[in-house]
């Protein structure tokens, strides 16, 4: 019992250490935490539908490039393009912590945000957590690159360890009985019935029928036939879902493959080790500025058996462009889109400031 409070008490002193001697070498300076709570009447109201909320907690600690206005405070809710860009506003620490708990349109779900990032003139290394309920998108990654800076250009290449639960793999190809046979498994029934049923008596039959070439002299041939077969597929309740294999195979099939994935899906994580190139332009003047970046993963290396399995490019791709057209005439262009394990996102905004 003494071991045990003894164990307890040594990893509490080393967890309070390490946070005073984050504080004591500037980790938290500049930094900010944050907490917030909103709550709205759901667009499609009814009855029996709930309010809309939204919690949010974090910390976060992110340089500000000279396009940017500082936020007096911070909910959560902020989305600025530059945070997501490989190389930051200066060098040392930055972090982003963040919880979202959620629930919109009656779905609830929670978005996890934390990544802490350290730079100099020639190396960045960066650790990052992302749980998006929203997306179904989880990934733990540890990015390391070599910089190079030219000017307003940056160069970067290294390699980036990333980890997630089974993409690209789903457990139906591990299946290896007849589709039928699954399909019976969650409690669809088929039927059989003939085509080409020519002496109408409902069974499927083989025999030989006359082909009659000539009305007037009543000349043919025999020819044997074989009445095909095919199937109509019952739901487990009983209804009437298709007429044919085709029609069951390509409307309901792809119902019975999801639910069979969903019930075997593994918990087990994957990993791969991904070669990542990176390019970062920044420019800023007085009437004109922009900020461009770029990061693919040209090649990986899976690192666990059932590694992401995708012919898909995996990228990331930001792009700001602001100008002032004149005194009072201002435009802009923000973009960010990314493809991750075949799981795209993209937003885009366009705008347009006149000043009095």
């Amino acid at each position: 019992m003494k071991g045990i409070f003894y164990g307890r008490f040594k990893n509490y002193f080393l967890y309070v250490a390490a946070i005073i001697s984050f504080g004591y070498c500037g980790f938290f300076s500049n930094s900010t935490i944050y907490t917030s709570l909103s709550s709205n009447t759901p667009v499609i109201y009814n009855d029996d539908s709930k309010n809309d909320y939204k919690y949010s907690f974090g910390l976060r600690k992110i340089a500000l490039f000279n396009y940017q206005l500082k936020s007096r405070y911070y909910t959560g809710d902020e989305s600025q393009l530059s945070d997501k860009a490989t190389i930051g506003a200066v060098n040392g620490w930055e972090y982003v912590f963040n919880l979202d708990a959620v629930r919109n349109r009656g779905i609830e779900f929670t978005d996890q945000q934390y990544w802490l990032k350290w730079s100099n003139n020639f190396f960045i290394t960066k650790l990052k957590y992302i749980n998006k309920e929203s997306r179904d998108l989880e990934f733990a990654s540890f990015d390391t690159r070599f910089r190079l800076h030219l000017n307003k250009l940056d160069f970067t290449i290294g390699t980036e360890i990333k980890g997630h639960p089974i993409y690209g793999h789903p457990a139906i190809l591990d299946y290896h009985g007849a589709w039928w046979e699954l399909a019976y498994d969650y409690g669809y029934t088929d039927y059989t019935y003939p085509i080409g049923d020519i002496n109408g008596n409902d069974e499927i039959d083989s025999y030989y029928i006359w082909v009659e070439t000539d009305p007037d002299t009543e000349e043919g041939y025999w020819e044997y036939w074989v009445e095909g077969t095919d199937y109509y597929w019952e739901a487990p309740d009983g209804t009437h879902v298709a007429t044919s294999d085709g029609e069951f195979y390509q409307y309901h099939y792809p119902n019975v493959v999801n639910m069979y994935n969903e019930e075997n899906e593994e918990k087990s994580w994957q990993f791969e080790a991904y070669l990542v190139v990176g390019l970062d332009l920044y420019l800023d003047g007085n009437k004109f500025y922009s900020h461009i970046w770029v990061n693919t993963f040209p090649k990986y290396y899976g690192l666990t058996d059932k590694s992401y399995i995708g012919d898909d490019v995996q990228y990331d791709i930001g792009l700001l462009i602001g100008t002032n057209l004149s005194e009072h005439i201002g435009v802009f262009i923000e973009g960010n889109k990314q493809n991750l394990y075949d799981k795209e996102e993209y937003d885009l905004k366009l705008g347009f400031n006149y000043i009095f």
